[in-house]
């Protein structure tokens, strides 16, 4: 459970909470820089066969998110690169899915290793370098855990900018204490939480009657479901409002609006 922020309710088409238009990844839109990043244990290192796999699985994850872009009228593409693709970026400090201050520092030490000095100086390259609109970060890990998604708030980000302007995700092979692996529809399901994404399943025994109600309205919701093969789900309504595919929000979405907002979303 990541580090809850208690936030204060907002009015109708006020997306602030959902990070849209902050840090890196503002609104899913446009072209996004999407840098994939393999580490793993030294007792553990990824074969270059299990790397070329996951790469496989952010293209697909990809090809969903800009199917599901064009249904609501809008044009996404991506630009990817890779560091550590070879197995050779082998780490023993690699944070734990309930490590939530090592969580929040880990992708800068990573830049680090790569030649960046900060979260910022990546996302500066990349403006001046590529043609993306905004960037993000995949951290796969060979190891077990709980992935989670790392986006900026305005909270976050008027705290500290240069910490947590590049907005990451984290994913462990597989999923804790198993031996299922991370599937494209969690990926693609990490990766909205960055563009402002809500969880809609339950988060605690007070999200009961909300997780209902999506399973009712929005069965098929990728923010509902990451276990599904990804092209049996759909980005609801919601959620495309949120992450900047639909323009206009209803007053019913605030409903399904969790209680709490949270730097780290799983």
């Amino acid at each position: 459970m990541g580090i809850r922020i208690r936030v204060k309710p907002k009015g109708l088409n006020d997306t602030s909470e959902s990070t849209k238009n902050i840090g890196s990844a503002r609104a899913l839109e446009g072209k996004v820089y999407v840098l994939s990043v393999f580490v793993a244990p030294y007792s553990n290192p990824w074969t270059p066969s299990e790397i070329e796999y996951h790469k496989q699985k952010v293209f697909e994850a990809q090809r969903w998110l800009k199917m599901q872009a064009l249904r609501y009228g809008k044009h996404l593409d991506f630009e990817n690169c890779a560091f550590g693709s070879d197995g050779s970026f082998l780490d023993n400090e690699i944070p734990e899915s309930c490590d939530a201050s090592n969580a929040f520092t880990y992708p800068s030490k990573v830049l680090l290793k790569i030649g960046f000095p900060s979260k910022t100086a990546f996302v500066n390259w990349v403006r001046t370098h590529t043609v993306c609109d905004q960037c993000l970060a995949i951290i796969f890990s060979n190891t077990k855990g709980r992935s989670y998604a790392s986006p900026v708030t305005k909270e976050i980000y008027n705290y500290n900018p240069e910490q947590y302007y590049l907005e990451c995700c984290l994913l462990y092979r597989y999923f804790t204490d198993s031996n299922i692996e991370t599937t494209t529809a969690a990926i693609a399901h990490e990766i909205l939480h960055l563009f402002g994404a809500w969880d809609l399943y339950e988060l605690d025994d007070s999200d009961h009657d909300r997780a209902l109600k999506t399973e009712l309205m929005f069965p098929n919701s990728i923010m509902l479901h990451t276990w599904r093969n990804i092209w049996e789900t759909q980005i609801d309504e919601i959620n495309a409002w949120l992450v900047g595919l639909k323009e206009e929000g209803k007053d019913w979405y605030r409903w399904f609006e969790p209680d709490q907002d949270s730097y780290l979303t799983e």
